[in-house]
């Protein structure tokens, strides 16, 4: 079992018991990041909402987030089509990547995730990180071009932007069930309104082989009882 440090709180958030996911990056930078944080973050009826759209500083300068003693994994991302195979150009095949396939902010091109296969090799793990209203469909499809490590989930889509918290369990676990049907070799993530070492236990009772936290990043207090259970 892996407790992930979700991206981008894996930049900052590293711990002797976690592995901290540094991004998402993409191709070219991004810029806007402090004024769409400023426009778009809230928290509402104990969800919180952001439409960043991936603003960050692009990969070749997101390296200087990455530790490689520390076995971190980059998640990436693709704007325009042959992202994919000019990402994978770039990110050495020995490291761990997370394709964020689901990022609710931005408009995916169509067949988004076709070509994201070209990180497969046999000296990394490639995690897919899929949308809260995947469909069993999609996720065979992951699994029968080679994906075997998969995050259920990212935020939701709103018409506040995407919506993360307790509110994204019921897609969590409904994700879950697709991922375990799909097939009994995959390493399953679930990520998704974890707060306490129970709401871990649930997940993994429901299949989940890994947990990813993200939200509780924003509650220092609540992160701090959970990551000290979790680093004993």
């Amino acid at each position: 079992m892996t407790v992930y440090i979700s991206a981008p709180f894996g930049n900052y958030i590293r711990t002797k018991n976690t592995r901290s996911v540094v991004g998402t990056f993409t191709l070219e930078r991004r810029p806007g990041l402090v004024s769409q944080l400023i426009k778009t973050l809230r928290y509402r009826d104990g969800a919180w909402y952001n439409a960043l759209g991936l603003r960050n500083p692009g990969i070749a300068n997101g390296f200087k987030y990455y530790l490689p003693s520390r076995n971190e994994v980059i998640s990436l991302a693709a704007i325009n089509p042959r992202d994919w195979e000019k990402l994978a150009e770039i990110v050495p095949e020995h490291i761990d990547v997370e394709l964020n396939l689901s990022c609710p902010n931005i408009e995916h091109f169509q067949n988004y995730s076709e070509g994201a296969e070209v990180f497969l090799n046999s000296k990394r793990k490639v995690i897919a990180k899929l949308s809260p209203l995947v469909r069993y469909t999609d996720i065979e499809d992951l699994y029968n071009r080679g994906f075997r490590s998969f995050h259920a989930c990212n935020t939701l889509p709103t018409e506040n932007g995407g919506m993360s918290g307790k509110g994204l369990r019921i897609y969590v676990e409904q994700t879950l069930d697709f991922i375990t049907r799909v097939g009994d070799d995959c390493e399953i993530i679930a990520g998704g309104g974890i707060e306490t070492p129970e709401d871990m236990d649930n997940y993994y009772a429901n299949g989940a082989t890994s947990v990813s936290l993200g939200t509780v990043c924003f509650n220092p207090l609540k992160l701090y009882k959970l990551l000290k259970e979790i680093d004993g």
